[in-house]
C-alpha cells in the first residue's frame, strides 16, 4: 500500500487531538463527587486489576506490531 507513513501520520495526529480533548475533559471532572468516594476507589482498583489480568493473559505485543511476522523490522 502506497502512502501508508502519511495516512499514519495524520491518525497520529487526529488521535492525539481527540486524546489530549477527552484528557481535559475527564481531568475536570471529581470521580469521587460523581461516584462517591468509596465507588471511586473500587473503580480504580478494578481498573488496574483488569490491566494486572490482561497484562499475564496476552502473549505478544501491544498493538499489531508483531516482530516475528516482518523479519524483525
Amino acid at each position: 500500500m502506497r502512502g501508508w507513513r502519511t495516512l499514519a501520520l495524520n491518525l497520529a495526529t487526529g488521535l492525539a487531538v481527540i486524546a489530549a480533548e477527552m484528557a481535559g475533559f475527564l481531568a475536570g471532572i471529581d470521580w469521587a463527587a460523581a461516584l462517591g468516594p468509596r465507588e471511586a476507589l473500587w473503580l480504580v482498583v478494578a481498573v488496574n486489576l483488569a490491566n494486572i489480568a490482561l497484562r499475564h493473559v496476552t502473549r505478544g505485543p501491544a498493538g499489531w506490531c508483531d516482530r516475528n511476522r516482518e523479519g524483525g523490522r
